[in-house]
């Protein structure tokens, strides 16, 4: 195998990695959402929960996106074009490749986005839930 094969292989595993770790996520949010609906205090939790799925769908959608144009960079290498040049300084790579970079890293910023988003609204759920608790025990002892 060649510098060239190998380099394509690692892109290819990369695009499997993007699709496993957006998808996945999105498959255990689905899994996990009904068990959290209409329970008093984890509103906040449930609203980050389908926040996070639209951003693993986005996040699906920019690795696929990636993978299309990293087809699309692969053709443009095979093909002899001039020097790119943007803003005015050149650039080694056609720009379909750049593009590809960009939506690659889009697609990891969705998977990171959606986790932090998923923590905070879990954090907002636990004390609303203990907010509730306190309120609760206030009520029984007075």
């Amino acid at each position: 195998m060649n510098g060239k094969e190998i380099r394509a292989q690692i892109d290819t595993e990369n695009v499997k990695g993007l699709l496993l770790i957006n998808g996945g996520g999105a498959v255990a949010l689905l899994a996990f959402l009904p068990s959290i609906l209409n329970k008093p205090g984890y509103e906040p939790l449930t609203l980050a929960i389908l926040w996070g799925l639209l951003i693993f769908q986005i996040g699906l959608i920019t690795a696929l996106i990636h993978n299309h144009l990293r087809r699309r960079c692969s053709l443009a290498y095979d093909c002899p074009k001039p020097k790119v040049k943007l803003l005015g300084l050149g650039l080694e790579e056609p720009y379909v490749c750049h593009f590809s970079h960009i939506f690659m890293i889009a697609s990891y910023g969705c998977f990171i986005i959606a986790g932090i988003l998923i923590f905070c609204g879990g954090l907002k759920a636990l004390n609303t839930i203990h907010q509730l608790s306190v309120k609760a025990y206030l009520c029984t002892n007075q």
